[in-house]
């Protein structure tokens, strides 16, 4: 089976985690790699900090949380995208407003923004789908404007541009997963870049339990959003050699993108001067083609190539059945139903490319 996408470590990686238990540094408060790491991302991200998390979850939860806004407040979001995003602000007693993806770029469709900003708007939370960069000057301006918070999820877009300025550096937060299939990655974990001071103060308080002085005496009701020690160590291990994998992510796109050749089957776009870092390598089927991405998926297994369906729509998610739209997602909905990945592991061989192509144009033609 040709996976989806499978987890590479090098030989340092290993070393590096291997040392980092060597020296007992494997907790989340007492180990040397995670300021090493907080430091270092920061410098790689062009932000002035950088707080390490368990997990890409916990990063736009506690992003989310630490904005304190009032409760039942409106945040703007891309209805295509993982679970987490949505559930990052439902569990902060936010309300999440849906909006519908653009069909070229898959990303959030910024022209709708204005149109759903209410009283009770607060934040934009933008994803930037597959590592692809929103149109953020525009977002930025719209987010200016309405004098609203903006956080960007950039859980698949390690390294991603927009305008020469890197992804997670334009709003107030940007939220990073170094979960197992991610461009940098430590099995979990995450990070939250940002510019803002006491913002930083604040995430790195109530990621940690709000542990001040005295040491048990606690003043607000924090999490424990910690990364461990081991798993800082394999992540500043890979941001060394980051624009590798990048590159190589690259190269892979662009080889499916010369051996797949069927006018019905669409690449994402991106929006000029966005350089993404095609996380994973998307498919749209057009409606030409009478097959939906389960009917897909299926036929390629037999072939032994394993692949996924985009994300459902948030807006028809079941537990998101009370913040539903009455405003349709229909090219968010369109994503799900004909969007499938593709194997994207950055060791991917052009004589596997090469096959999977072969097979996805037998099986759609």
């Amino acid at each position: 089976m040709i996976p989806v996408f499978k987890p590479i470590l090098k030989k340092k990686d290993i070393n590096a985690a291997y040392q980092t238990i060597k020296k007992g540094e494997i907790s989340g408060t007492f180990s040397k790699s995670i300021d090493l790491l907080e430091k270092n991302f920061a410098k790689f991200n062009k932000t002035k900090y950088a707080v390490s998390v368990s997990s890409g979850t916990t990063a736009l939860h506690l992003a989310i949380s630490c904005l304190n806004l009032p409760r039942g407040s409106e945040v703007i979001v891309s209805s295509t995208t993982n679970i987490a995003t949505g559930l990052a602000i439902t569990h902060n007693n936010l309300i999440p407003k849906f909006i519908d993806s653009k069909i070229d770029t898959w990303n959030i469709d910024e022209n709708i923004i204005e149109k759903r900003i209410s009283k009770k708007t607060k934040a934009i939370l933008v994803v930037h789908f597959l590592g692809n960069p929103c149109k953020m000057d525009v977002i930025l301006r719209i987010a200016k404007k309405y004098k609203l918070f903006l956080i960007e999820d950039c859980a698949e877009a390690h390294g991603a541009t927009y305008q020469n300025k890197m992804v997670g550096s334009f709003g107030i937060a940007g939220c990073y997963s170094f979960y197992a299939n991610k461009v940098i990655s430590s099995g979990e974990g995450g990070i939250i870049t940002t510019n803002d001071k006491k913002f930083y103060d604040k995430l790195k308080l109530y990621k940690n339990l709000g542990f001040t002085k005295p040491r048990f005496k606690h003043y607000i009701q924090g999490y424990n959003f910690r990364m461990t020690g081991m798993q800082a160590s394999i992540a500043n291990s890979q941001l060394s050699y980051v624009n590798e994998i990048i590159n190589k992510k690259v190269t892979i796109q662009k080889t499916y993108e010369k051996y797949l050749t069927n006018s019905n089957i669409k690449f994402l776009k991106t929006e000029n001067l966005a350089k993404s870092v095609y996380w994973m390598v998307g498919i749209l089927l057009s409606d030409k083609i009478r097959l939906s991405s389960n009917s897909l998926q299926k036929r390629l297994k037999k072939h032994k190539i394993d692949t996924r369906n985009f994300f459902m729509s948030m807006n028809e998610q079941p537990c998101f059945k009370k913040f539903k739209s009455k405003i349709k997602t229909t090219n968010s909905n369109k994503l799900w139903n004909k969007g499938l990945y593709l194997p994207s592991s950055h060791n991917l061989t052009t004589r596997e490319i090469k096959f999977i192509c072969k097979k996805v144009l037998e099986n759609t033609i």
